[in-house]
């Protein structure tokens, strides 16, 4: 099973996790269409947000 690293970062410094308040959050994500998704919601919020996926195995 493929496992990834999905990072966000907010390019104007805006909170992206809502515990923390921190401009960056990472999380394991399991599944291709878990990936997509999130990738898709990222690409339309409006905190601008820098996305990086790291694949791990």
């Amino acid at each position: 099973m493929a496992t990834w690293i999905f990072t966000a970062t907010s390019r104007t410094g805006q909170p992206v996790n809502t515990i923390t308040g921190a401009s960056t959050d990472s999380i394991a994500v399991y599944s291709k269409a878990d990936l997509d998704r999130r990738i898709a919601a990222a690409k339309n919020d409006p905190r601008d947000l820098i996305i990086t996926v790291e694949p791990i195995d």
